[in-house]
Formats: structure tokens, sequence, C-alpha cells
């Protein structure tokens, strides 16, 4: 796993998971990917507005590097669907492996503004800013919590287990 400081995941938002998952799996050969539905989260805001966004996510190791795969399955508006309703989908943001108020500082520091943030349903807080003219792409960060670090490690695990073929597609509850 990434040490801190650096590139922990990279997100791709997509309009069929089905699709991109076995793309990932067996074109790509990242895998297994955990998937489950994630409702609208506590005090979600999009561009400092209030929003509801709920998505379908599938998370899967390549190496040391998590790649994540996100569906919104909702209208609400989002980082998300700036890019879906320009027709495009793939790369949207990476994830850095820094304390999230260092983070918020550097960024703000940097003049990035904040475009999506909330808070995961165990408290943890996240948001996404918006770097498009740096990277291309956004920027997330997120709060880290023993329970987080144990989920990336036993996803890890099981990608250093795998053998490439058998179930490429599990529940968060495999994790268990």
């Amino acid at each position: 796993m990434q040490p801190k400081g650096s590139i922990l995941e990279l997100c791709q938002v997509v309009r069929e998971m089905d699709r991109a998952l076995d793309h990932w799996t067996r074109v790509i050969g990242a895998g297994p990917f955990f998937v489950f539905d994630v409702p609208v989260l506590p005090g979600q805001f999009y561009r400092g507005q209030p929003t509801e966004v709920a998505m379908k996510v599938a998370f899967g190791f390549s190496g040391g590097l998590l790649i994540e795969l996100l569906q919104q399955t909702n209208d609400g508006p989002s980082v998300f669907t700036e890019m879906l309703d320009g027709d495009a989908q793939g790369y949207h943001h990476v994830m850095l492996r820094v304390p999230y108020d260092e983070g918020v500082a550097r960024l703000s520091g940097e003049g990035y503004d904040m475009a999506f943030s909330g808070r995961m349903p165990t408290g943890e807080r996240f948001a996404l800013f918006d770097t498009r003219s740096g990277n291309g792409g956004y920027v997330e960060l997120m709060e880290s919590s023993p329970a987080m670090e144990t989920s990336l490690e036993r996803m890890h695990a099981a990608h250093c287990a795998w053998d490439g073929t058998t179930r490429p597609v599990r529940s968060m509850a495999d994790l268990a």
C-alpha cells in the first residue's frame, strides 16, 4: 500500500458498472472488485449547495493502486454528473493519502475549490477538489479510520491472493 503523501486511488466514473467491471478484471487484470451501493450520505454539498447523491461503487487493487469504479444512481447534482452530462466517462479523480486537514489546507492554499463534500456513515469526512486546471480531474481527500485501513488491507490481500479469474466481482460483505 502507498505511503503517506502518495496517490492511494484512481477513480473512473462509469455509466455501466457491469461493463466497467468486466473491462477492469478481464482486460486489465485488476481485482477482485468489491461492490456496494452507497446511499445518500449525510451532509453532502456540491459547490456550496446541499445535494443528495447515491451511487454504486466498486473497489479493487492493481498492484498497490486502489481502483474505484463509480456509477451515480440518482440525479442529484454532483461532480460526477458534471462529467457524465458532458457525455464523457472515464478518469475522474485521484485520492491522496494525506491527513484530511493537511490536504484541505494544501489544495485550498493552491487556489482549488472544494467541489463536493460530506461524511461517510461512520463519520469520516471526504471532499473532492476541482483540480481540473492542474490535472484534468479532481483530487479526493478522505479522513482515515482504523475500519477503512482494515478494509483496504483486506482488499489488497484479496488482490495478492487472487488467481485472476475466480470470483472477479464480490460483495463488500466478503471482506468481513
